[in-house]
């Protein structure tokens, strides 16, 4: 009876474990789905942002959209904002590519 009841429950384990294993990949990196699963939009620009540089293309986030598609005016505001507050975010982890000397660029 216990070896019954052992193997019962060995399998309604196992076959919890294989409809787990039901997502594909690709939809595991959609938007949707990494925001329903308690993940943040910025996870969601930095996995694109791996997953960009691996497959050699350039990956720009909503925000860098965004700031790239306001006016003359709002990009410079923006910029001096920048300037003044290190803290801002100014696109550049996304686009930096990693020397092995340093510059003035990485302080």
């Amino acid at each position: 009876m216990k070896r019954n009841l052992l193997l019962t429950a060995i399998m309604i384990f196992s076959l919890q474990l294989a409809s787990g294993a039901a997502v594909s990949v690709d939809k595991t990196l959609t938007q949707d789905y990494m925001l329903n699963n308690g993940y943040s939009k910025q996870i969601y620009d930095t996995v694109n942002v791996a997953r960009a540089r691996a497959l050699g293309e350039e990956y720009f986030s909503s925000e860098e959209l965004e700031y790239r598609n306001a006016n003359w005016a709002q990009r410079c505001w923006q910029r001096f904002r920048k300037y003044i507050d290190p803290a801002q975010d100014d696109f550049s982890f996304y686009h930096h590519d990693t020397q092995n000397k340093p510059s003035i660029h990485d302080l």
